[in-house]
Order: structure tokens, then sequence, then C-alpha cells
């Protein structure tokens, strides 16, 4: 790595698959915001070698930096679940990793499949008998839980997702879940979802919008 010269598309690259913005990457490698926006702007072409050796030594720890074509995340920080039994196999690791955990919660995104169907509802009924929480933001608006809120078809579609620990599973096709073994891409993500789920009308047990709860969402969307 230390002969290896960092390009923009790859500082870009690499906060993409960790779900870093720019102020984060500097904080975190501790290296000045404006030298990584001017470089990924191409205001300037090259860093200064300090600058560039603390991002690849912070970086470095998730990503492997392909010559200068790409990035990849790092073997063992990552895993493909391939197969119809991609989704079981997904709540097994779930189970796995967030059995025994008092304050455990999972954090589900989905569209199609929607863990309201007869085929995923189970799985979740099996986390709930662990003592395993979630939530869930979806698209099906006859959810009859607290626990899940309705995303409105004006949102873009829901991939499956799922957010625990500092784990992250992302369904990337048909039968395909890619999980990711990320702290920070967790906590980023976990970020995302605690303000798609204050800004959404909380349900009712009956599938009736509290209201109370939510007139001060829509109003807050509205300024996303």
């Amino acid at each position: 790595m230390d002969d290896m010269t960092l390009t923009p598309n790859q500082l870009r690259a690499a906060r993409g698959l960790l779900n870093m913005s720019q102020d984060k990457l500097a904080q975190a490698a501790k290296v000045a915001v404006t030298s990584i926006r001017q470089f990924e702007l191409g205001v300037t072409t090259n860093l200064q070698q300090k600058t560039e050796a603390a991002l690849l030594a912070f970086l470095g720890q998730w990503i492997d930096f392909i010559g200068t074509r790409g990035v990849a995340l790092r073997e063992g920080d990552y895993l493909v679940l391939e197969g119809e039994n991609a989704i079981p196999q997904m709540f097994e690791d779930i189970d796995a990793r967030m059995r025994g955990n008092k304050t455990a919660e999972v954090l589900f995104l989905c569209g199609e499949p929607c863990l309201t169907s007869p085929d995923l509802a189970p799985h979740c009924e099996e986390l709930g008998k662990a003592g395993i929480t979630h939530r869930t933001i979806c698209h099906n608006d006859e959810a009859q839980s607290p626990l899940f809120r309705c995303a409105p078809a004006s949102h873009a579609p829901l991939a499956l997702q799922a957010v625990y620990g500092t784990n992250v599973a992302q369904m990337v096709g048909p039968d395909r879940i890619l999980l990711v073994r990320s702290a920070m891409l967790a906590d980023g993500l976990r970020q995302t979802f605690e303000m798609l789920w204050n800004g959404l009308p909380a349900l009712r047990a009956d599938g009736e919008e509290d209201d109370a709860v939510a007139e001060k969402p829509r109003r807050r969307r509205a300024q996303l």
C-alpha cells in the first residue's frame, strides 16, 4: 500500500462502500476535509503525502485498493448468500449474532419481499421468541403494528435490508444477499433509518395512523 497512489474515483468509491461523508472521513482519518473535497472535485490532482498516507491507513482497515482501477471490501468483512436459502440464512445470521443481547434490535427496510409476507413473517416471529426486537419500514400500508411504518409509493422502491449490531444485510439481486461486517456502515445506515422512521406516520394496532404522532412527521418529511 505504501507505493500506491489514491485516485479521486477510488476515494469516492471507498466512502460509498463505507457510507461515510467527506466530513466523517476527514474526522476519522484526522485530515482536512477541504483536502478531500478539492481532491474529489479535481481542484487538486494530488494529495499531500501525509494526507494520502493517513487516508490509505484508515480506509485500508476495510477496503482493498485495486491498482488505480477500483476498490473492494476486504475479504473476511463480507459474505455473499446465494440461492433459495439466502433469506433464511440471513435470519440465521441475525439470530446467531443478536441472541442473548437484551438490547438487541434489528432494523429492516423491505419492499419486495416484505416481512409481512407469509414467507417472511415466521422468521420475524422467531426473532421475537428469541427476545430480539425489530422495527420495519416497508411499503405495506396494511401492516397493523406499531413496529412497522409505511413508506409511501412516492418513495423509491425499498430493497430488503437489515441492520443489526455491526452488520448489514443487503439484497443485491434475486436470491442474493450481501452481508457486510462493518460498524461504520451499520452506524451510518442506522442513522438513515432513524431519520426516515421519524419522518413517517406511526400506526396503531388497528392499522390507522395515530393523528397526534402523524401530523408532526408529515411536516418534517416536507423538509427532508
